[in-house]
């Protein structure tokens, strides 16, 4: 997996890089885990890897949880949360300067992207 949020610094000894692990690919997505059971499920916040998406499942496997896009310089572009923020359901943020914007509703194409994942048999 080429996520450790490293990739702004240059540096590859981040632990965030050592934390997770690529369970499965879906087509040019990678299906990642955190390797400490006990760790929460979220997405990286950098790629050390451009231009890569990467997606993450609730621990017990009954969903999707989150889908992030990052971009040419490893940062994340936008994120996809399964998550019911009052009363949205699905939904994305954009991203800038690391941190989520408001949620918006998910347009046809992250509609799609959801539902392939959601999809997805390993």
């Amino acid at each position: 997996m080429g996520a450790n949020g490293s990739f702004s610094s240059g540096s590859t000894n981040s632990e965030l890089g050592r934390a997770y692990s690529t369970i499965a690919t879906c087509g040019e997505i990678q299906i990642v885990s955190p390797k400490n059971p006990k760790a929460g499920i979220k997405l990286p916040e950098e790629s050390h890897t451009p231009n890569r998406t990467y997606a993450t499942f609730y621990k017990d496997g009954h969903d999707v949880k989150a889908i992030a896009k990052y971009g040419p310089d490893g940062k994340k572009i936008w994120e996809i949360h399964t998550v019911d923020h009052k009363n949205l359901g699905s939904h994305y943020h954009d991203w800038q300067k690391g941190r989520p914007t408001t949620s918006k509703p998910l347009d046809s194409k992250m509609k799609a992207l959801l539902e392939k994942i959601r999809n997805f048999k390993q």
